[in-house]
């Protein structure tokens, strides 16, 4: 989860509320880096500001939904309606004024993602692969092909951000949460780790289900464009 917020005390006291709640919080004081954080794949929702120093919210939204889908919540105290419509217009997926509790901001959070990313969504049919999340199996050109549990998590992962980049470090963090929280024990080594699972994983599912399913962005991760 990445927070944009110039504020320090707001930027800090939402990041808290988060952490709190068991959200893992990356956070950016500046339109630039929070950009740079935003199009990396490794958060899964943005919260954005609009007034920030170097690149405003408004046009940091636009540039981001040229090459990326991620879910973006405003938070700001604007509160004319034509701020929120033109955020909407941006590619904004909700709107929400200051001041507000976490419980509500959680609750706005929880409703983007279901609404996103399709958690209500059953089934997922990407070209010839079918994903069935509630059973756990996959089928290609409506033939059942076994994946292991690992194998699975790291598909369900990439296309539920269909379209979307996803990083090697996001990709594990999704399949192992509680390592993700704990944090990297290992340094580089531990890092070299996480590459070389990934890879292994998506160069399993390139032999099971076709070589054009997942894409490299050499640098960046992975991505399900179909």
């Amino acid at each position: 989860m990445l927070v944009i917020e110039d504020e320090e005390a707001s930027r800090r006291a939402i990041a808290q509320g988060l952490l709190e709640a068991g959200c893992n919080v990356v956070e950016a004081a500046d339109g630039v880096a929070g950009l740079e954080l935003a199009v990396s794949g490794a958060v899964d929702v943005v919260l954005l500001d609009l007034r920030l120093p170097r690149l405003d919210g408004e046009h940091l939204l636009e540039k981001l939904r040229r090459t990326s889908a991620v879910p973006v919540l405003v938070v700001s105290a604007k509160r004319d309606e034509d701020d929120r419509i033109e955020a909407l217009n941006l590619g904004a997926d909700d709107y929400l004024v200051k001041p507000f509790t976490i419980r509500e901001l959680l609750a706005r959070m929880r409703a983007v993602l279901r609404r996103v990313e399709g958690e209500v969504t059953t089934t997922l049919r990407i070209g010839d692969v079918t994903i069935d999340f509630a059973s756990r199996t996959v089928a290609l050109a409506d033939a059942r092909v076994p994946l292991t549990a690992l194998e699975f998590d790291v598909l369900a992962c990439l296309a539920r951000r269909r379209g979307r980049l996803v990083s090697r470090e996001a990709i594990d963090a999704a399949i192992h949460p509680r390592q993700a929280m704990l944090g990297p024990e290992g340094g580089t080594d531990g890092h070299e780790a996480v590459s070389n699972v990934v890879d292994v994983i998506v160069l399993r599912l390139r032999k099971k289900l076709g070589h054009e399913l997942i894409q490299t962005r050499r640098g960046q991760g992975f991505i399900i464009d179909g």
